[in-house]
């Protein structure tokens, strides 16, 4: 954002035309939202409202803080970990960095489970979520069942204690005093059992790692995306061990990767559980299974 002119006046307008003509250069997907969320985030206005603002001029020390903000961006660093926040199924929720950045596809493993619920007569439910990550799985189903007549239980684990510190710190947020946070490498320190389990894990194949954007590889933790070879190695732990935690009729749903569906069906099958539905993402691609165990 230089210019030779000294007594440049920056307008939020002004602004946000520059800052999303050079997030295009610098191959920024989105320029123009990652434009609007810098300036909401540092004006402590709204989109909309930014453009309700539109002629008003910036003071240098908001001016010199979307400059470092943009630059950040520009260079790749996730806006998330720059807004300190995201969105997901409707709730802001914290991210810190060296934390997994929740994705949208996540929401289809919400919506599987809050159908299944909705659709059973359960009142009093124990979710067990590995690998909570920023710990988005269960707020949303809480959220979603805060209000209704079913009494939901969590516990959640992490081998991140960053992670964890950053679950912990989005329950309160929601005023969450129905979970249980575990650091354990999944069930590892878990011994107690449940109606469900839900998992986003890692599914990153090692040979894929080459390939992943910038954004990803040099930012995200490596941990909570790598999976060894062909990104199998945490569906092969739960599944191998998860029958000792699960009561008779329950359900486990699990993120997966969009080609792995075949694989993960036939370790569900090595290990005596049976596929009740794999739902399809956003973009019509296999992202979460249904299983529960064989009688």
């Amino acid at each position: 954002m230089s210019d030779n002119k000294k007594n440049k006046v920056w307008t939020i307008k002004k602004v946000l035309f520059w800052t999303s003509d050079y997030f295009k250069k610098h191959n920024i997907d989105s320029p123009k939202f990652n434009a609007e969320m810098i300036m909401s985030k540092i004006l402590n206005l709204s989109r909309v409202k930014l453009y309700l603002h539109y002629d008003e001029v910036l003071p240098a020390k908001k001016l010199a803080k979307i400059k470092k903000f943009i630059k950040k961006r520009a260079d790749h660093y996730p806006l998330q970990y720059l807004l300190g926040e995201t969105e997901f199924y409707g709730h802001k929720i914290y991210v810190n960095e060296g934390v997994l950045i929740p994705r949208p596809e996540t929401e289809v493993l919400v919506d599987a489970v809050v159908t299944y619920l909705k659709n059973s007569d359960k009142r009093n439910c124990n979710i067990l979520d590995l690998g909570t990550g920023t710990g988005v799985i269960p707020i949303s189903i809480h959220k979603y069942f805060e209000d209704k007549d079913c009494d939901i239980n969590f516990t959640v684990t992490d081998v991140l204690s960053a992670s964890l510190k950053n679950a912990e710190r989005n329950f309160q947020k929601y005023d969450m005093n129905n979970v249980k946070l575990i650091e354990s490498d999944l069930l590892e320190k878990v011994d107690a059992i449940f109606d469900i389990i839900t998992s986003n894990p890692p599914y990153i194949a090692e040979e894929d790692w080459d390939d992943l954007p910038l954004v990803i590889k040099d930012h995200e933790p490596k941990q909570a995306l790598l999976a060894g070879e062909r990104g199998l190695k945490y569906y092969k732990s739960i599944l191998s061990k998860s029958r000792d935690y699960l009561k008779d009729d329950a359900r486990v749903f699990l993120e997966i990767g969009a080609e792995q569906a075949e694989d993960v069906m036939q370790l569900a099958d090595k290990h005596s559980f049976e596929v009740l539905g794999i739902n399809k993402d956003f973009n019509d691609r296999d992202r979460v299974m249904i299983l529960k165990m064989k009688e």
